[in-house]
């Protein structure tokens, strides 16, 4: 039994009364905006703990195993973040919500659009985890013993393996809606037979 054919259902369209589509559209955009915030303020939270754990595992002599986690519930805490933010971006990239759809309409690969949005993102990450290690490090050791290299060097070779990886969605994206604007042409070509 489908839930808009329950009794409930229907006595809470009847006390509801017709969707307002505009009021809908306002709500979709407050809990996009809510997600984006909850989702990149955890993944900073997240990045930034790794970083003081791993920095403060350097400075002690690393003579013990690393930690991730301090405890359980954190690890299936941005586990089930994780998890949510990939059905999120598979069920968009499926309904073709990427980019408003824009890949799909153009005939060649963006390129250059890919490679600014790829290396915005590389440099900003770059950029934030060299100065999160360094803020991390200051709070454990004195600031003559940060290892500012060391941290620049790091916040390099992850915003390197972030441009990669940025470039290689936009491009699985770009192929993806490709194939998918295809798929709904042939469907609209060949019309079915009553």
């Amino acid at each position: 039994m489908k839930l808009q054919n329950m009794k409930l259902a229907q006595k809470w369209r009847e006390y509801a009364g017709p969707k307002d589509e505009r009021l809908e559209a306002e709500n979709a955009k407050i809990y996009k905006l809510g997600f984006m915030l909850l989702s990149f303020g955890m993944l900073t939270l997240l990045v930034y703990q790794i970083m003081a754990q791993q920095v403060a595992w350097v400075h002690d002599g690393a003579g013990e195993a690393f930690r991730l986690f301090a405890n359980p519930v954190d690890a299936v805490m941005y586990a089930w973040l994780f998890i949510v933010m990939t059905v999120c971006a598979v069920l968009q990239t499926r309904k073709g919500y990427v980019d408003t759809n824009r890949f799909g309409q153009t005939e060649h690969i963006p390129t250059g659009y890919f490679l600014l949005i790829s290396g915005i993102t590389g440099i900003a990450s770059a950029l934030a985890i060299a100065a999160m290690r360094c803020i991390a490090e200051t709070q454990i050791v004195p600031i003559e013993s940060v290892f500012w290299g060391a941290n620049l060097a790091t916040g390099i070779v992850f915003g390197v393996t972030i441009f990669v990886a940025v470039f290689g969605a936009l491009c699985l994206a770009f192929f993806e809606a490709k194939q998918r604007r295809a798929k709904i042409e042939a469907e609209l070509d060949c019309p079915d037979d009553l």
